[in-house]
């Protein structure tokens, strides 16, 4: 290329190219726009880029950081460039697309002035992140034409651009850059400074961008590092100056000078210097390694000795010679000792110089022999020559002046330096090169003179955007600036207009097919007919090419046979058609789910078609194919490599959407699919589950299993997943995240229906494992007091291969499924799963178990026989017929251990899913079992007949009795009653979630009135007391407390909780779990301690009541030793009751009142207690026997206490039994109130 081949190679040499991100960019690119990104240094000629007959075309190169790089460029002007169209230079900061505009926008145009062929080369130095050169007008609109080359290779010009570093330029870079910043001070001049305002590079005309020396003007010394256009390596400039900086490579500092080889005449003085490499680099160091110097010319006398020696130069290159090459001798070489056989003097040579002091050498040979003494004396002589005559002295010149400051305070200015030339003497040639240089300065932008932004011309219309019929077409503009905080251009930055050819011909198109129409025939064998329409043809176009109708056959089967179709049914609020036997009707789904509801027309055994009951497995709610569809998204993002964000999300909203149910069968295949799909994306090796996301995923499991889903399991298993998938779906999720798990730990999911654990194990530090673990943080009371459980010895943990067994991790995963066999419903005739299904998983899977896996069940229901360990085995399907009834559950493989009446142990050879399997006794079924048992029954029956008894005598006696005491008790008794009769219901609707639900209500309800009426009859005691039972407003406090306060706790309860927990699968009681049972257990024991409080204060009362001074007082408390006002208390026909008797009966009211708080309550608590117990534990008999016990004995004492032990009931009694026999008389309407005796006139 130019001069800059040399540097070229050097820069080839080094990386060209930085990769760095660029940021999205569009500056309004045309087919003729070239944009240049991430490279350092290129070269393009103009009639590359600005082709003659094109126009608007433009180049751009981008900075990649202008913080950290300058952009510099070269350009070779042409002689004829005003003859191209005008090429316009600018530099800018970033281009908005939106508005078409160039924001800090600076022209070159002065600077290139490329129209001028007055200096051959233009240099300009661009701080920005884009310099562009563009044409600003099309050829035919060019102006300003200085005159018209003859050949086009004068109208070309080429740029040359270096992107250099602001700090730690590369040498390859400083290099070339030097040069350039030579030619451009050499050629510079007043009209034409040097567009290179400074540099980073160390250059010896130029200037040191951001260094702290900065070196200005100064000459070149040998010493320097950059010589003979050469960026030297590791070099020193001199050994003053290495002397002051630390060494890191290259030259050490030079010897002292060594002694002169002669005394006089002319000698030689040598010194050495050594070279430090550096192990990173591959050159050592350029230069010689010994130098030397004249010393003592001076003439010798005829009696001089000579004491010479010979001296050789060594240098090295940097292709790491170390050989010693002889390039030039000075003085004689050593003195030879032997006999002097020395040949004669060779003439004298030319002399050195022409001027000036030269020398002359002349040179002999040495002849001797073996037996001969050595030459003597010098083998060489130098004599001075022409001392007389003088040379010419070349004009040098003087260092250069200091640069003068700016020629403008803001803006762009120049500034210059200059230097002088001594003259030559005696025909000397003249100094060579400039005398000033002169460089742009742009040292600060001038305050207040913003530039406003201005529009380019309008481009010329675009061509039709369409051949025919309707289109546009478009110009743009561009806008320049704004600089320096000038304002924006107004205005649009493009233009459009319609436009319009010629009408296009439109082909005639072939509408959609049209649907089918109905088949002619219903059965037999019929056709079905469809067509479509064409469209068109317009404006010339072709006509529609192929058929219009289209045929096909239909209903080909054999016509049914009246009694072989289903006829017209509505329902469930849903009207089926008539449907031949063998096919299902379908109809749509509720609003709520997508898909259809099927209903199949079969055959009966004498041929007769039926209605089979209607499925849902087609239906899917909308909220769980919303969750389906983005599950299948995220799992297609994971399959082709992508990250997809949200999957914790999904897995949130799924678990609150099933806590409710679900409430379709097909919402449970759309569940089982959305956990298969996650599985399949936390395999990926990218995605790492959270803790969050492992909880949620069990949960959802859980939710699934929950007794609501029940009758949708049951029909989901007909046609969809059955056991086989849920269980499938957990092992392989127990395979992902357990390898997926950090470091060896253990994870426990504790759910409402399954307990699941992980363990992550070596082989050689396994130890043996048990499960569940009831200490665990957080597990549920249902796994805390089961008696299942599993023992995993340590040794199982083995792949079977001892080269790998010490190396491999294992993971261990348990599942304890609290109703997985209900919904199993594996009970056939007299056989019934009788325990809890239990899954041990063991990853990689061992070849053979070296110990048996222990598993001990608790039976669930008592009575039953021939207990049988079973495991699930899918390749038993079919291998006998007790097995094909059972489905794929199998009992080989598993050996059963009996080891109580109550409990059994499995010891299996295998790995898989276990349960017992019990057989039924002959007089027992599963449908007693949802019979009370006898005990219930007796209990129950004895407690209910007292207390009818009790209310019968009462309200016999109830004229007589009437108080508020009696109303009490009659309700007490109720509450009793109604307790006994919801146990009994009870335990027959456990299968009835809606009825379970609301007996376990109503006995919480009627277990706390009970409670609660006791209170209320000693709340009654105690106001009677004390004197402040006066009217009817206390009765209705009384109803309030008894009937009232036990449903506001029931309500609430029942709000908070949903229901949920009133009823479980095996009885109709409050849950244990939960802390639901609270809701009883806490009012109970409140009542239970505040009727002891009142208790205490009434039976304070009554033992001190001679000191109580009130007489109302004293005859409320039974202390009356005078006739009230001097009347008796009558019976209707029975006589006189006298006032000691009014006494008495006072005081036994009290009295049952203290019986009430301090044996009924007690034993009232007791009945409930053990009630509870019998209810959530069927199993034990002896719950039964105690609550039996204590119910019967409950009616007895109320009855005892209320009614045998009560003289106030005694005599009335009396006088029923005495005026049963004269009804007649008037004075028999007395009655009690508020407990005692009516007072009659």
């Amino acid at each position: 290329m130019r001069s800059t081949g040399f540097a070229l190679n050097l820069l080839l040499i080094s990386p060209l190219f930085l990769v760095w991100t660029v940021v999205a960019l569009d500056l309004g690119q045309t087919p003729c726009t070239t944009l240049v990104q991430g490279k350092f240094f290129g070269y393009f000629s103009s009639f590359a880029v600005f082709p003659l007959n094109s126009s608007l075309c433009s180049w751009i190169i981008q900075n990649p950081d202008p913080r950290r790089y300058t952009l510099y460029m070269k350009v070779l002007k042409p002689t004829g460039i005003c003859d191209h169209q005008p090429i316009r230079t600018y530099q800018f900061d970033s281009f908005l697309e939106s508005t078409r505009t160039y924001l800090g926008m600076e022209s070159f145009d002065d600077v290139l002035k490329l129209c001028d062929s007055s200096t051959r080369y233009s240099f300009l130095q661009s701080n920005k992140q884009f310099l562009q050169m563009k044409q600003t007008m099309s050829p035919a609109e060019g102006g300003h034409v200085r005159r018209k080359p003859t050949k086009a290779q004068e109208r070309d010009f080429s740029v040359e651009y270096l992107v250099v570093g602001n700090r730690s330029p590369s040498k390859a870079a400083c290099q070339m850059l030097c040069q350039w910043l030579d030619t451009c001070l050499t050629t510079s001049s007043s009209s034409h400074p040097c567009g290179i305002m400074q540099t980073p590079c160390s250059c010896s005309g130029g200037e040191v961008l951001d260094q702290p020396s900065e070196v200005s003007g100064l000459p070149k010394k040998k010493e320097d590092c950059f010589k003979d256009g050469i960026y030297l390596e590791n070099c020193m400039s001199s050994p003053k100056d290495s002397s002051q900086a630390e060494f890191l490579g290259g030259w050490n500092p030079w010897s002292a000078w060594g002694d002169c080889t002669r005394d006089c005449g002319g000698g030689l003085q040598t010194r050495t210097r050594t070279c430090q490499p550096i192990p990173e680099e591959g050159l050592i160091c350029k230069g010689v390694l010994e130098e030397g110097r004249l010393c003592n010319r001076k003439a010798c006398n005829t009696n001089g000795r000579y004491n010479s020696r010979s001296q050789s130069l060594r240098s090295t290159d940097n292709r790491k010679r170390e050989d010693v090459d002889e390039l030039q001798q000075y003085g004689y070489p050593a003195p030879q000792i032997g006999d002097p056989a020395a040949e004669e003097w060779s003439p004298w040579s030319v002399c050195s110089t022409t001027c000036g002091e030269g020398w002359q050498t002349r040179t002999r040979f040495c002849v001797s022999s073996s037996y001969s003494t050595q030459c003597s004396g010098p083998l060489r002589e130098q004599r001075p020559c022409n001392n007389s005559a003088v040379c010419p002295v070349h004009g040098t010149w003087d260092e250069w002046s200091p640069w003068s400051l700016c020629s403008s305070t803001c803006g762009r200015g120049y500034r210059d330096r200059t230097r002088t030339c001594k003259p030559p003497q005696f025909g000397g040639n003249p100094c060579e090169g400039p005398e000033k240089q002169t460089k742009f300065c742009n040292i600060a932008l001038c305050p207040g003179h913003s530039v406003d932004g201005n529009w380019n011309e309008w481009s010329s219309w675009s061509s039709c955007s369409t051949t025919c019929s309707n289109g546009t077409q478009q110009r743009t503009r561009e806008c320049n600036g704004p600089s320096y905080g000038g304002a924006e251009c107004q205005g649009h930055w493009v233009e459009t207009r319609d436009c319009f050819l010629r009408q296009c011909p439109v082909d005639g198109k072939w509408q959609a097919w049209g649907p089918w129409g109905s088949c002619t025939t219903s059965c037999g064998g019929g056709t079905q007919r469809r067509d479509r329409v064409c469209y068109g043809p317009f404006f010339g176009g072709d006509f529609c090419q192929g058929p219009k109708e289209e045929y096909k056959q239909c209903n080909d089967k054999k016509c049914p046979e009246p009694h072989e179709i289903c006829d017209e049914d509505n329902f469930a609020s849903v009207v089926w058609k008539e449907t031949p036997a063998g096919e299902a009707a379908a109809v749509r789904c509720p609003r709520n789910a997508t898909g259809l509801i099927l209903r199949r027309c079969t055959l009966d055994e004498e041929g007769i078609a039926y209605w089979e009951t209607p499925t849902y497995i087609k239906c899917v709610s909308i909220d769980y194919r919303n969750i389906q569809m983005m599950t299948r998204e995220h799992l297609s993002k994971a399959q082709r490599g992508l990250m997809g964000e949200g999957v914790s999300e999904v897995l949130q909203n799924l678990v609150e959407i099933s806590q409710d149910g679900t409430s379709y069968s097909g919402d449970l295949l759309s569940t089982i699919d959305v956990l298969r799909n996650m599985t399949e994306i936390f395999r990926r090796a990218y995605y790492s589950p959270a803790a969050g996301d492992v909880q949620n995923f069990v949960q959802i499991i859980s939710n699934l299993l929950s007794e609501e889903n029940r009758d949708k399991w049951e029909e989901a298993q007909m046609v969809g997943p059955n056991a086989k998938e849920l269980f499938r779906l957990v092992e392989d999720f127990i395979d992902v995240i357990g390898f997926r798990m950090k470091d060896f730990r253990d994870s426990y999911q504790v759910t409402d229906n399954l307990v699941l654990s992980i363990h992550k194990l070596p082989a050689n530090a396994a130890t043996d494992i048990s499960f569940p673990m009831k200490g665990w943080r957080g597990m549920v009371d249902w796994a805390r007091t089961s008696e299942d459980k599993v023992t995993i010895s340590k040794s199982i943990l083995s792949t079977g291969l001892a080269e790998t067994d010490d190396s491999s991790v294992f993971v261990v995963g348990t599942v304890l499924y609290r109703n997985l066999g209900s919904i199993l419903s594996l009970q056939r005739n007299a056989t019934v799963l009788n325990s809890k299904v239990i899954s041990v998983t063991v990853k990689p899977s061992p070849r053979t178990l070296l110990t048996p896996l222990e598993i001990e069940f608790s039976h669930l229901y008592n009575g039953t026989t021939n207990q049988t360990c079973i495991l699930w085995d899918d390749a038993d399907v079919s291998s006998s017929s007790s097995s094909s009834q059972l489905g794929a559950w199998s009992w080989r493989g598993c050996r059963t251990v009996p080891v109580d009446s109550f409990r059994t142990k499995c010891l299996c050879e295998r790995l898989s899913t276990f349960a017992i399997l019990a057989q039924l006794s002959s007089d027992m079924n599963m449908e007693k079992v949802l019979v009370p048992s006898v005990t219930l029954i007796v209990g129950c029956g004895v407690s209910s007949l007292t207390l009818l008894l009790l209310i019968i005598i009462y309200v016999s006696v109830w004229r007589y009795i009437r108080s508020e005491r009696s109303v009490i008790l009659i309700n007490f008794c109720l509450s009793i009653i109604s307790s006994n009769a919801l146990i009994l219901i009870g335990q027959t609707q456990t299968r009835n979630k809606v009825i379970c639900t609301l007996v376990a209500a109503f006995l919480h309800f009627f277990f706390l009135s009970s409670f609660c009426w006791v209170l209320t009859e000693a709340w009654q005691s105690y106001m009677a007391v004390t004197g402040r039972l006066r009217n009817r407003i206390i009765r209705k406090r009384f109803l309030c407390l008894g009937w009232g306060l036990p449903a506001l706790v029931v309500a609430i309860s029942v709000g908070f909780t949903k229901a949920k927990g009133y009823g479980t699968v095996n009885y109709c009681w409050l849950s244990l779990e939960g802390g639901l049972l609270y809701a009883f257990v806490g009012p109970a024991a409140a009542v239970v301690l505040v009727n002891m409080v009142i208790g205490i204060l009434v039976f304070n009362k009554l033992v001190s009541k001679d000191g109580i001074t009130d007489k109302k007082l004293k005859e409320r408390a039974g202390q009356m030793a005078v006739p009230l006002y001097g009347m008796t208390l009558k019976c209707s026909k029975c006589g006189v009751v006298s006032s000691a008797e009014v006494s008495a009966t006072a005081t036994s009211n009290a009295m049952a009142s203290l019986w009430s708080s301090c044996v009924v309550l007690p034993l009232l608590a007791l009945t409930w207690m053990s009630a509870v117990l019998a209810i959530t534990d069927r199993r034990s008999a002896l719950f039964q026997i105690l609550f039996a016990v204590f119910d019967s004995l409950e009616g007895f004492v109320i009855v005892m206490v209320h009614c045998i032990l009560r003289r106030e009931v005694q005599d009335a009694v009396k006088c029923r039994v005495v005026d049963r026999q004269e009804e007649g008389n008037g004075d028999s309407g007395g009655s009690f109130q508020n407990g005692h005796a009516q007072l009659m006139c």
